[in-house]
């Protein structure tokens, strides 16, 4: 039986698995070969759906170009709506953050115009 807490690191981990892949433009195919597993096991792990396994972790920092401390370090520290994020948001959030004041400023400005749910 998982114990909650386990569940609750593992999709913290596994959304900073699926961001910085995201960030580096890699799919959930090239980074299952580079890890020698398939792109399904890729999905478990950024789902947090499986833990990946420590063995793994060298090899997961050295293609994702992070350290240990980096994966555990954002992981921890990321807010819960983030970890919620799927790629699309994520991608999104990403070329948000590039912008220039100004197009923040336009962008904030659409978004408060939009109807609210």
């Amino acid at each position: 039986m998982t114990r909650k807490r386990d569940s609750v690191i593992g999709k913290k981990i596994g959304s900073a698995i699926r961001m910085r892949r995201v960030k580096l433009g890699m799919s959930q195919s090239d980074l299952g070969k580079a890890l020698g597993v398939s792109f399904q096991q890729v999905q478990k792990y950024e789902r947090g759906a499986n833990s990946v396994a420590s063995s793994r972790i060298p090899d997961l920092c050295r293609i994702l170009e992070m350290s240990p401390n980096d994966l555990f370090g954002v992981s921890a520290n990321m807010d819960a709506e983030v970890a919620q994020l799927g790629t699309w948001g994520m991608k999104t959030a990403l070329k948000l953050q590039g912008l220039l004041p100004a197009g923040r400023q336009a962008v904030d400005a659409l978004l408060a115009a939009l109807p609210k749910r």
